[in-house]
């Protein structure tokens, strides 16, 4: 019962540490990432449908400033480099690849310690690619959520996932519309935050 005791102390001190004494106001963050996207709608292209892969690599980087010890703006990029295209009974016709540029709100909980989950949403424009084809730009938001794990005071590693979701673009050949690609998709990733001092 003792060893338990002891044990349970040492878990929560490590959950509730101080790594973190600074709060990240008026700092700011450089965020690296890398993880895999999970396309979730399908597209139409001459009256077809077709999907894009099940899963696929996604990285990207980023900025986040702290307005205070709860809130913090963030600008984001996520770039999807390959993604097969797919039709009928499953046969590879091309590829796509897709970047999406953000910003948005981050609401950071328990601030202060050294485990800082956090939710948020904002803005999202996408520019995307198919083999043979154009894209229009579009449209959208997302929603994500995740946990920055403070190793000290200027660098965290992070987890996150986030849902995106935006207005169908246009696919085009040779300037006439044939079809409209959908780009909602989850994107999780796993990454390295960079924060500088306060004064810079």
């Amino acid at each position: 019962m003792r060893r338990m005791i002891i044990m349970a102390a040492i878990a929560l001190s490590l959950l509730a540490g101080t790594a973190m004494a600074e709060s990240i106001n008026g700092r700011l963050g450089l965020t690296g990432k890398a993880g895999f996207v999970v396309p979730l709608a399908d597209s139409t292209i001459n009256g077809s449908t077709f999907w894009l892969s099940d899963v696929g690599f996604a990285g990207g980087g980023g900025l986040m400033y702290g307005i205070g010890d709860y809130l913090a703006l963030e600008a984001d990029v996520t770039h999807v480099p390959s993604l097969d295209v797919k039709m009928g009974s499953g046969t590879k016709v091309a590829e796509a690849q897709f970047t999406d540029f953000s910003l948005g709100l981050q609401f950071r909980i328990l601030p202060g310690i050294s485990l800082v989950p956090y939710i948020g949403g904002g803005a999202d424009v996408i520019k995307g690619d198919i083999d043979g084809s154009a894209l229009d730009w579009t449209y959208g938001g997302h929603v994500n959520g995740g946990v920055d794990y403070f190793i000290n005071k200027s660098i965290a590693l992070n987890l996150e996932s986030r849902g995106i979701f935006a207005v169908k673009s246009d696919i085009k050949q040779n300037g006439v519309t044939v079809g409209k690609f959908d780009p909602m998709n989850v994107v999780t990733t796993f990454g390295v935050r960079l924060f500088l001092p306060e004064k810079w």
